[in-house]
């Protein structure tokens, strides 16, 4: 199965399991993938939710997803900006703020990584509310 076809089967599967809609956009030799109004952890942000964008390369799945991006206002309440979160960039006619946070675990092309991405990038969000 081509690699765009796959990233939007599991982007339906992603929205079937978090109600989260998902859009794919292939962008030259790379797909964006765009997961709308996704819910930030209470506390943690000034915005309550943010647009979430990946990026993946045409050998998804086999080639891992790595960092996320969010809307440019994704700052801690008092306007600070989370580490690694500091540059902007413009993608698909859009600014966004790269969330240069890593995986540190296997990239696992089976199943389906892109739910396993939006859940890294949730649990990553889910540790500002400590700070």
């Amino acid at each position: 199965m081509a690699a765009l076809d796959e990233m939007r089967k599991h982007a339906a599967q992603l929205t079937e399991a978090s109600g989260v809609v998902v859009n794919v956009v292939e962008d030259g030799g790379r797909m964006i993938v765009i997961l709308a109004a996704v819910p930030l952890p209470v506390n943690a942000f000034r915005l309550r939710e943010t647009d979430l964008m990946f990026i993946a390369d045409l050998m998804y799945p086999l080639s891992a997803m790595d960092m996320f991006w969010t809307e440019m206002d994704v700052v801690r309440p008092d306007g600070s900006v989370p580490q690694g979160a500091e540059t902007i960039e413009q993608y698909v006619g859009r600014s966004w703020r790269r969330f240069s946070w890593h995986r540190n675990g296997v990239w696992n092309p089976a199943g389906n990584p892109l739910l396993d991405h939006f859940s890294f990038a949730e649990s990553r969000l889910a540790l500002e509310v400590r700070r």
